[in-house]
């Protein structure tokens, strides 16, 4: 099976069992400062998350400019990013040797893959908040900070892809089946330190596939020292 093939079939797994009808919340855009596109504080609502394979979509800016990075058109949503990955490598364990087991090198081939988490939570807003006093505008002592009910989204979303992971430990329609020692998650850091970046929380999952280290020779190409053995 072909990296591509494991990855788009990774992507609709992850959708259907962590994104599809799951509601969270996400920012209602506007246009700021210099035709940025920006969240509205004032409002939000909700949609279903999706999912991304190593980048998230660029968003067209005006004509006549590049497009823009702009994490907050994007959100919520799962990010799979694939790291570095051995092509064929399947070490011997220590019990191997005195148990007689033997570790077919073929099914040496890895996909490692960082999955990153994005939710939006800009803090729970009390009645008459938009309106303000007298119509003012937005009366900010009736906002909630959002850092408890951000933190709690994200790290619950990804309790639940850990869960998924470990209770299928495969990729169903795939060759891909979980290497448990080789997961972990964490929020998103940067230098050593937590990234703030609120009203965007950011959290990843590392977590490491083993899979059929395929050589071509299935579709009849051999190599030399392959063609050597075979003819004798």
């Amino acid at each position: 099976m072909r990296t591509w093939e494991r990855l788009t079939k990774l992507r609709a797994w992850l959708y259907e069992e962590l994104c599809k009808g799951r509601e969270l919340k996400c920012p209602v855009p506007r246009t700021g400062k210099g035709g940025l596109w920006a969240p509205d504080i004032t409002d939000f609502t909700y949609t279903e998350p999706r999912v991304f394979l190593a980048w998230q979509p660029l968003r067209p800016d005006e004509p006549g400019k590049a497009d823009s990075n702009d994490p907050y058109s994007v959100c919520p949503a799962i990010t799979v990013m694939p790291t570095a990955s051995h092509a064929r490598y399947e070490k011997e364990q220590r019990f191997d040797r005195y148990n007689n087991v033997h570790r077919p090198q073929d099914m040496g081939k890895s996909l490692s893959v960082q999955l990153l988490f994005a939710i939006y939570e800009p803090g729970v807003r009390y009645p008459g908040f938009a309106e303000g006093l007298d119509g003012a505008g937005p009366d900010m002592s009736l906002i909630k900070d959002g850092t408890d009910a951000g933190l709690q989204t994200l790290v619950e979303w990804m309790d639940d892809a850990m869960e998924l992971l470990l209770r299928y430990r495969c990729v169903p329609h795939t060759d891909l089946y979980l290497d448990d020692d080789a997961m972990f998650y964490s929020l998103y850091s940067d230098q050593n330190f937590v990234s703030d970046r609120r009203p965007l929380y950011y959290g990843f999952l590392t977590a490491t596939f083993k899979g059929y280290a395929s050589t071509g020779s299935e579709h009849g190409d051999r190599g030399p020292i392959q063609r050597l053995l075979d003819e004798g």
